[in-house]
């Protein structure tokens, strides 16, 4: 899992498909029991704090996992107790393009290659291995919502 800040209402939330494994996706209530366990886990280990409202969209992408996108609401919450979250929360099938400079050799295969607005970009067309996947996010960036 990474967290990436847009700006102080907003962030990223990186999470690999085999973290995420054993919840239903499509379940509204599977997927609300599992943010609210993932914001615990922000809020103990990481010292990030989500409370108040928030409108989150869930990236799905069979080859990569889920990107969480969270957007602050900027009401006042005086009803709300501390570190209380309220939601609303709607899902997208994403096919995630990689923003590369280089294409590596091993995933020729595995991958078609797409050019947009002077960019190369990679998208998945094969499931990669372990090895595949963390050398193809040391050497991209993720694009989820092209």
């Amino acid at each position: 899992m990474s967290v990436k800040f847009i700006d102080n209402l907003t962030l990223d939330i990186y999470i690999k498909k085999e973290f995420i494994h054993d919840v239903d996706l499509k379940k509204e209530e599977d997927l609300e029991k599992y943010l609210k366990k993932l914001f615990k886990t922000l809020r103990n280990k990481y010292n990030i704090t989500i409370e108040g409202f928030y409108d989150i969209t869930v990236y799905i992408d069979n080859y990569y996992g889920v990107v969480l996108h969270l957007e602050k609401d900027e009401i006042e919450y005086y009803d709300y107790f501390k570190n209380q979250v309220d939601m609303r929360i709607s899902t997208v099938n994403a096919c995630f393009l990689y923003l590369i400079d280089d294409i590596p050799e091993s995933l020729i295969d595995k991958a078609e290659i797409c050019k947009i607005d002077d960019n190369i970009y990679l998208k998945l067309k094969s499931e990669l291995t372990p090895f595949e996947m963390m050398k193809l996010l040391e050497s991209s960036i993720i694009v989820y919502n092209k």
